[in-house]
C-alpha cells in the first residue's frame, strides 16, 4: 500500500485519537448554560447556573465563653484549660475530630454529596458554623442574584491555647486521652479540615434555627456545594460559557515533602496530600516555598507520582514587599481565581515575616479584589507570646498574645476563611 493510499486511514486514526483526549479532559471544557452536563448539585439541562457563597460565621457558646475567659486565663492556659469542664469540652471536640478523621483511606470523594446522610452528633453542638447562602446566575445582565438556599458547614471551635490540648506542650498538666495519635509536638488533631466536616443545606428561603438544624440530614464528608464554582463569561459562540475551577494548594513553610526535620510525622506536604489531594479531588497545582536550602534531588524523591509536574518547589523567600516580583499576596493573586479551592498554609516561623500576610488579609476587601476572597481554607501558626510556647518559638516582643491570636482567627473566619490554628 501506497503512501497515499495510507494516509485516510492515519487521518481517520488521528480523529479517533483527538476524540478519545477530548473526552479524557471534559472536566476542563468550558460548557455553555443550559448544557445536559450536570456540575455541583441542582445544576441540569435548562436550569440557570447556581453557586454557593459565603453568609456569615457562628460562634458555637463553647468558643464565646472562651471569649469571655482568654484575657484572664492566658496567663496561665495550662492550668484553665486542665480544669475539669475544659477536660471534659476538649475530650469531646477532640474525639469527635478524630472521628471524622478516621475514614479510611479508600474513600473519596470526588463529587458533591458523596458522603451518606445521617443525623446530628450531640458532640457537634461544640463547634462553631460558616454559613453560606445559595446564589443564580443571570446571563442577561451577567449577574449572581439571591436564590433559595441556605448551608451550613461545622468548624472547630476556637478554645484553649488553640493547639490540640492532649499534645505535649503543657508538660505534666497536659490532658491526657486514650487513643491519642500521640504528643509530637506537632498534632493536628484538633482540625477539622473542609472535607471532614459535617455540613448541612436546604432550598429555602429561611435561616433554620439550632433545633431545626439538629432534624435535618448532614454529611460527615465530602465535598459540599460551596467548594468551588465556575466562573461564567459572555462569549459569542455559545451564549454564556462556565470556566471549571482548579484545586491550587500553597504551602509557605514547607521544608521537605515527606519530613520535617528528623520527624516524618510532622511533613506538611504529605499531611495535606493524604488530606486534600488523595481524596479523590486531586490538586491542579502544589507549591511549596522554603527559604532554607533544599536538596532538589532528595526534595523530589519524597514526591509521590501523580504529584509530579503538579509540584513546584519555590526554595526561595517569598516577602510582602510593594512591586517586589516575590511578593506574597500578588502570586497568590495571579494563580489563584475566585472559583478556585485554594488551600493556604502560612508558618514560618517568623513573626515580623508572617504578620504583614496576616495583616493584608485582615484588612483588604474582597469587593474590591482582595486576596482574602481567594482563601478557602488556612492553616497558620500565630506566632505570639504566652507560655508555654515562648521558649520553642523564641518570639519577639511587641506581636501580641493569644487573646489577640483568638481574635485574629475569628475575624478571618467572619471573612469566610475556614481558618485553622496550625501546630
Amino acid at each position: 500500500m501506497n503512501r497515499r493510499a495510507i494516509l485516510p486511514y492515519v487521518f481517520a486514526f488521528s480523529g479517533i485519537v483527538l476524540l478519545l483526549l477530548a473526552f479524557s479532559r471534559m472536566r476542563h471544557l468550558v460548557l455553555p448554560e443550559g448544557s445536559s452536563s450536570t456540575i455541583g448539585p441542582f445544576w441540569k439541562k435548562g436550569d440557570p447556573y447556581c453557586k454557593w457563597v459565603f453568609s456569615h460565621y457562628e460562634q458555637s457558646p463553647y468558643e464565646l465563653q472562651w471569649f469571655s475567659e482568654i484575657e484572664s486565663a492566658q496567663s496561665s492556659i495550662c492550668g484553665a484549660v486542665s480544669q475539669p469542664e475544659h477536660a471534659n469540652a476538649s475530650n469531646i471536640i477532640v474525639t469527635r475530630t478524630l472521628e471524622l478523621m478516621s475514614l479510611s483511606k479508600s474513600v473519596q470523594w470526588d463529587d458533591y454529596d458523596t458522603g451518606n446522610a445521617t443525623s446530628f452528633h450531640s458532640s457537634d453542638t461544640f463547634m462553631s458554623r460558616m454559613h453560606y447562602n445559595r446564589t443564580c446566575y443571570d446571563s442577561k445582565t451577567e449577574k449572581f442574584h439571591l436564590a433559595k438556599g441556605k448551608g451550613v458547614q461545622l468548624i472547630e471551635p476556637l478554645w484553649g491555647m488553640l493547639r490540640d490540648p492532649f499534645d505535649r506542650w503543657c508538660g505534666d498538666k497536659a490532658l491526657k486521652m486514650e487513643g491519642h495519635p500521640g504528643a509530637s509536638g506537632q498534632s493536628k488533631a484538633h482540625i477539622m479540615p473542609q472535607g471532614f466536616a459535617p455540613y448541612t443545606y436546604t432550598l429555602t428561603d429561611t435561616v433554620p434555627t439550632a433545633e431545626e438544624l439538629q432534624k435535618q440530614e448532614w454529611r460527615t464528608h465530602g465535598l459540599p456545594p460551596w467548594h468551588s464554582s465556575l466562573r461564567p463569561s459572555s462569549d459569542p459562540r455559545v451564549g454564556t460559557a462556565y470556566r471549571p475551577p482548579q484545586n491550587i494548594h500553597l504551602d509557605l513553610g514547607s521544608s521537605y515533602f515527606g519530613i520535617w526535620g528528623a520527624d516524618a510525622g510532622a511533613a506538611s506536604g504529605q499531611w495535606f496530600y493524604d488530606t486534600y489531594h488523595a481524596r479523590g479531588k486531586p490538586f491542579d497545582r502544589f507549591i511549596a516555598v522554603e527559604v532554607e536550602t533544599l536538596n532538589d534531588t532528595k526534595a523530589f524523591t519524597q514526591i509521590p507520582d501523580d504529584l509530579v509536574g503538579v509540584y513546584t518547589l519555590m526554595n526561595v523567600g517569598l516577602s510582602m514587599d510593594e512591586g517586589d516580583k516575590l511578593n506574597t499576596i500578588d502570586m497568590i493573586k495571579r494563580v489563584v481565581k475566585p472559583e478556585d479551592f485554594f488551600v493556604f498554609k502560612l508558618d514560618i516561623d517568623s513573626a515580623p515575616i508572617e504578620e504583614p500576610i496576616l495583616k493584608s488579609l485582615l484588612e483588604d476587601n474582597q469587593e474590591e479584589g482582595g486576596a482574602s476572597g481567594l482563601v478557602d481554607e488556612l492553616m497558620f501558626e500565630h506566632h505570639v507570646n504566652y507560655e508555654p510556647m515562648n521558649s520553642p518559638w523564641h518570639n519577639p516582643k511587641g506581636v501580641g498574645d493569644l487573646h489577640r491570636s483568638f481574635n485574629c482567627f475569628r475575624d478571618l473566619r467572619k471573612k469566610g476563611i475556614r481558618a485553622h490554628s496550625w501546630p
